[in-house]
């Protein structure tokens, strides 16, 4: 074993604490592990945080953090994962496709990798579609024959010339055509992806992605065999309430509701959500589709709430409602998190659409009929026939909503978890191509790991080139970089500001390491290990004690991120003021004659419960407002040499 090795690391005694935030993509499965054990040595993850396959390793992180003290599970079994992963072809291996997506998963597959690319997918494509290009090339093969056989002089080479273009566009349009016809049609049944990541595990082999996950997380918390891991299993630790304010273990994901055109946090904070058990079982292992089955979340308190709530489970029926966050399997959300769009499967989860106008009326209908029939609602909800009753009407109607690849709407949320000030660091791993002037360094992996040195570190932007010279190469290029900035502008954006860039590691990795690479030989699965757990140790270093010759340190970070903080703050508050002491338009209120006026005067809406409140809130603004005025008055600002570039504090919907 080498000198520093995580499976033989002492993980009983940390002495800090963290939260920690991992960048999706497939490179960082492989890279995580180690970094997350080297973080471990001296630190209890407070929260973690992932996208897409950082969600994978995120989970894992998580499950690991929860099986600490365990004989079976915990960082050590982590610390293998590495290798496993890089034994064989067990990575690869974990994708498998359905029977129907199977000959174009192998096209897919073919064009990974640089060298002999093009003799490989006219081989996968030879032998998935053999017939289709066979009969695409026949009438080229014909009028070859034919000329050779029969023709001479210009009606030779003329008739050899068109056999030849015969040739070559039949033998495409045979290829084209055969895989255009199952991306359209098999793709779509596959629930948009050419691997579900569940099925049956093929004998004496790997299991699909989903159920090796759900069997390692389960592992590695400690608890192979039993029920799945939730969320509420980390939120309540060993000996944490599970409440929002004392939690063990967070664990966040992002995934991205393609229905609503917008990023959701997993766990889902709300009880809209249904799935369908079947659909689930094809896509999750049934210990995990059984336990959501039997724990349904909560009714409504209220009686008529909780009346109509059991009206929809039953209209909705067989669909079932998602389990509460705290019952929700984490290896539900890290599949939900991890879709990468076309290779895995997006998740189906069902909701009511209440704009449609069925389903406004068909509320009304059940709300109007429920209050009749409150006597015998416990005898009627049982009965499938209703009791003899006939219901108001068979709506309401649940339609799918699409959840894919968290990584869509943002790859790297750096942001989670994050505080005005923080308690305990954040650390955050980023991966990224080498800068064309400090190419890899095979010797020391450790070199090819970068963290910035002082507060200027990390301020600068990232560079993404496009081939100078025209043709397909610049014009691919341009394209992909046009959807790489719509995917990353925000991360890409919030890891230059203060109090975050200083907190960030870069690995580096090459084409050939990054991306779709799933068949990466055992030697780099090797290396981008090394690079994950330099990239811990270096975290570790920097924000655990003293500073150690670098101007960055976790009390420099803390004071970096109160400056910032209270500049925001400042800025924030001013603006208020400024808007607040504004004269109003005539024929409106001051804000102040809004906050003081009566119960039932207009504006009706959000009024306060009670006087009180009132009274609280107006005393309270005139505090702000005072406060800001005598702030001003002494002429200073915490914006004079606060940290740069200067971020903004705005009010956005939490995801």
């Amino acid at each position: 074993m080498p000198a520093s090795d995580p499976r033989t690391y002492d993980y009983s005694s940390p002495a800090h604490r963290c939260d920690m935030v991992m960048k999706g993509g497939i490179t960082s499965g492989v890279v995580y592990p180690l970094a997350a054990c080297e973080i471990a040595r001296a630190h209890r993850f407070k929260s973690i945080g992932g996208t897409s396959a950082g969600a994978i390793a995120a989970t894992a992180a998580a499950a690991a953090e929860h099986g600490r003290s365990s004989t079976t599970g915990g960082f050590r079994r982590l610390a293998e994962l590495p290798d496993w992963l890089g034994a064989g072809t067990n990575l690869l291996d974990l994708f498998q496709p359905q029977r129907r997506t199977r000959r174009l998963y192998r096209v897919l597959t073919a064009s990974l990798g640089k060298r002999g690319r093009f003799r490989r997918i006219a081989a996968a494509v030879l032998r998935s579609f053999p017939l289709w290009v066979l009969g695409g090339m026949a009438p080229g093969v014909v009028l070859l024959v034919l000329a050779a056989r029969g023709a001479d002089g210009w009606l030779l080479g003329w008739s050899l010339f068109s056999g030849v273009v015969l040739l070559v566009a039949g033998g495409a349009l045979g290829t084209a055509l055969p895989i255009y016809l199952h991306l359209v049609r098999r793709v779509p049944a596959n629930r948009f992806g050419l691997c579900s990541g569940g099925g049956p595990t093929p004998r004496g082999g790997v299991p699909p992605l989903t159920t090796w996950l759900a069997d390692e997380i389960d592992v590695l918390a400690g608890r192979p065999g039993g029920d799945p891991l939730t969320f509420g299993d980390l939120w309540r630790g060993p000996g944490g309430t599970g409440t929002p304010e004392d939690r063990e273990l967070d664990l966040e994901m992002m995934t991205t509701s393609l229905t609503h055109g917008r990023p959701y946090r997993v766990p889902l904070s709300t009880q809209a959500w249904f799935f369908d058990p079947a659909a689930f079982r094809e896509l999750f292992p049934d210990r995990v589709v059984g336990w959501m089955e039997r724990h349904p979340p909560a009714p409504p308190r209220e009686p008529m709430a909780r009346r109509w709530w059991e009206v929809q489970c039953k209209v909705l029926a067989p669909l079932r409602p998602l389990p509460e966050a705290a019952d929700l399997p984490v290896v539900v959300g890290a599949r939900m998190s991890l879709s990468f769009p076309l290779l895995i499967s997006a998740v189906p989860l069902h909701a009511v659409d209440w704009t449609r106008t069925a389903n406004q009326a068909a509320r009304t209908a059940w709300q109007r009929w429920l209050p009749d029939h409150v006597d015998d609602w416990d005898r009627i909800r049982d009965d499938p026939g209703w009791g003899g009753l006939v219901p108001p009407t068979d709506g309401p109607t649940a339609e799918v909503c699409w959840f894919s690849d968290g990584g869509i709407t943002s790859n790297f949320p750096v942001h989670f978890f994050d505080a005005p000030i923080p308690r305990w660091p954040t650390f955050a791993i980023n991966l990224g191509p080498y800068h064309p002037d400090f190419p890899p360094d095979p010797t020391d992996e450790c070199r090819n790991v970068w963290l910035p040195e002082g507060n200027a570190g990390g301020i600068a932007e990232t560079w993404t080139r496009i081939e100078e010279r025209p043709g397909l190469r610049a014009l691919a290029g341009f394209v992909h970089t046009i959807a790489d900035t719509m995917q990353n502008w925000m991360d890409n954006t919030q890891i230059r500001v203060p109090g975050y860039r200083d907190r960030v590691a870069h690995i580096r990795h090459t084409e050939e390491e990054g991306g779709m690479n799933l068949d990466m030989p055992p030697e780099r699965i090797a290396a981008l290990g090394e690079r994950g757990r330099c990239a811990g140790e270096k975290l570790v270093e920097r924000f655990t004690g003293p500073a150690r010759g670098s101007e960055v340190s976790w009390d420099n970070h803390r004071w970096v991120r109160y400056r910032s903080a209270t500049a925001l703050l400042e800025d924030m508050l001013v603006r208020f003021r400024r808007a607040y002491t504004h004269p109003p338009a005539p024929g409106t209120r001051t804000y102040e004659q809004l906050i003081r006026r009566g119960a039932g005067e207009p504006p009706t809406s959000y009024e306060w419960e009670r006087a009180a409140q009132r009274g609280f809130a107006s005393a309270a603004t005139d505090e702000v407002v005072g406060m800001i005025e005598r702030w001003a008055a002494t002429g200073q600002s915490f914006q004079e040499g606060a940290p740069r570039p200067r971020p903004e504090l705005r009010i956005r919907p939490r995801a």
